[in-house]
């Protein structure tokens, strides 16, 4: 049994086999200096003394050789270790692909061995990448990374389930497998309430006093279960008077909803008129957007 000193960098290890002709002997050498370990048959003894010339190698010896590197390699077989053991994925119908999640995976084997696994998933909406992770040495790692579309998943038949299997056949406990379940939520639907708010103010000597602010709310009126993400923006953008809304993320589970304050300030000598500004609440939904119109008059 090889050695498994962590500073090994040669081994040498001696076979013999018997022959009608006599004693064969050589020497297998196991290299774990570099990345990938290599095996060599050297200094090969024929009953007749050190082999020097080309003389043919009976098939008995030549087969005993072979077995010799054989026994050295699975004397240095890697492990697979992973982690997460499992993974958990929630998203929207028809959402499309989501956040990966990463999967390190190591070599917990003996010093010298070296790992080369595959990864692959049970169902087209799992995805992970990259499907091989090839020279990893003892005690080095991995990462691939899984990733799930929801295209074509219904909230109807969640959850969903699949099966990541991580294997290398020269591994002592391949396959490795990890449970991946996938929880489908219904498409939120956007609606704002109300859709216009209306400033105003009355400028002196080229100021405006401070303008109290206003709130709308986002509500989600998608079904139950269901969870908007949302963003506001401004949509037209030349409004230097609408100083601030708030929050401008965030999440509304069904039947809730948040409020956005609205606060504006036109900056001094600022023309008299009607100004206007478009924010837009936007979201993975079923409806996608929705506006709300914000005037600014001053007098």
């Amino acid at each position: 049994m090889p050695s498994l000193a962590s500073n090994l960098q040669t081994q040498d290890y001696q076979y013999a086999v018997q022959v009608p002709q006599g004693t064969w002997r050589w020497t297998t050498r196991v290299d774990v200096s570099k990345a990938v370990v290599t095996f060599q048959v050297r200094d090969i003894v024929s009953p007749f003394g050190l082999l020097r010339d080309n003389i043919p190698l009976p098939g008995l010896v030549v087969t005993a050789m072979s077995e010799s590197i054989t026994e050295l390699q699975s004397a240095f077989a890697p492990l697979i270790t992973r982690s997460p053991t499992s993974l958990t994925f929630t998203t929207t119908q028809g959402q499309g692909f989501g956040t990966p999640q990463a999967v390190t995976v190591s070599n917990s084997g003996v010093y010298g061995s070296l790992l080369s696994p595959t990864v692959t998933s049970s169902a087209s909406y799992v995805l992970v990448t990259p499907a091989n992770m090839g020279g990893l040495a003892f005690g080095a790692a991995g990462v691939f990374n899984a990733t799930v579309d929801g295209t074509n998943l219904l909230a109807l038949n969640s959850p969903y389930s699949a099966t990541i299997t991580i294997q290398d056949p020269n591994a002592t406990n391949t396959p490795q497998t990890i449970p991946v379940t996938i929880n489908v939520l219904p498409e939120a639907t956007i609606a704002l309430s109300p859709t216009t708010l209306n400033f105003s103010a009355t400028g002196f000597n080229c100021t405006y006093p401070v303008i109290p602010s206003q709130t709308f709310a986002i509500e989600n009126t998608g079904p139950s279960g269901s969870v908007l993400s949302f963003q506001v923006q401004k949509l037209i953008g030349l409004s230097p008077w609408l100083v601030s809304f708030t929050p401008t993320t965030g999440t509304v589970a069904s039947s809730s909803s948040v409020n956005v304050t609205v606060t504006t300030q036109p900056p001094p000598f600022t023309p008299a008129g009607t100004y206007t500004e478009i924010l837009r609440v936007s979201g993975y939904s079923s409806n996608f957007y929705q506006d709300i119109t914000v005037n600014l008059t001053l007098s």
